[in-house]
């Protein structure tokens, strides 16, 4: 019982969708900011014009242009500016302001090599845990999946439901700091992925999460555990393929 009490300690699914990577309802007037500074008001907007690849990894940020944008002052918008850079959305450049930082292979490989551990340690904590409700969420988040295909959702909104598999294992996992620090890695990998040349495909991860799904029905955690590595190591190496597809681009000009 108290496991089935912690369960429901975190949100559903569609809660969390709607909280820390659903940015875009702060260009809303009103939208739940009345009681936030100028500064966080700030950051909540810039975060979301990444998230929307309204402003996209390597663009410049000009300062007086975020001001007239958001119509904020410049100390709140220097502040925003300042929290993003700290958490690593965005490097300032010397003498010429700011940019949106754009994913390495080397964040690839330690934000990867860290979500294996954590998700390996999810799976064991998650299997031992489960209860109906926990299969419930885990088929719901596979059934968004596979409706975001069909409907040829943009790929932003994809990662943003796929992600939601990841954490509602951690979330019945059980441990609130392992769900903290996996659910940041996972908001990295979605707000600094670049998408343009990117496939609509979609249906590897969605056989990937049925598959995992399959071996935590049968309560096989080293099978579950296999299956969690071989996603990740394939996401990983697109993303890795991909930086060095952008970077021969690059110095081919």
């Amino acid at each position: 019982m108290i496991i089935y009490k912690f369960f429901y300690m975190y949100p559903s699914t569609a809660a969390r969708r709607n909280t820390k990577l659903d940015y875009a309802s702060c260009s809303e007037k009103g939208a739940g900011m009345e009681n936030l500074s100028l500064a966080d008001i700030a950051y909540r907007k810039i975060k979301a014009a990444i998230l929307k690849h309204e402003i996209v990894p390597g663009e410049r940020l000009s300062h007086d242009e975020l001001v007239l944008r958001l119509k904020i002052s410049q100390t709140p918008i220097r502040e925003a500016l300042s929290r993003l850079v700290q958490e690593g959305y965005v490097t300032q450049v010397t003498n010429r302001g700011y940019r949106v930082s754009e994913m390495t292979a080397e964040e690839v490989v330690e934000l990867f090599d860290l979500r294996q551990t954590l998700e390996a340690h999810c799976l064991d904590g998650a299997i031992q845990n489960m209860t109906p409700d926990g299969i419930a969420e885990l088929e719901r988040s596979v059934k968004s999946s596979r409706k975001s295909i069909a409907k040829n959702a943009a790929l932003v909104d994809r990662y943003i439901i796929n992600k939601d598999f990841h954490l509602t294992l951690a979330q019945i996992a059980g441990n609130s700091a392992v769900f903290r620090v996996l659910e940041d890695v996972c908001e990295k990998l979605v707000l600094k992925r670049r998408i343009e040349g990117v496939s609509h495909g979609g249906f590897s991860v969605l056989r990937h999460h049925r598959d995992i799904l399959r071996a935590i029905k049968a309560r096989d955690t080293n099978q579950a555990q296999d299956l969690m590595k071989a996603h990740l190591d394939e996401i990983k190496f697109t993303l890795l393929r991909q930086i060095a597809v952008r970077k021969r681009a690059a110095q081919a000009r």
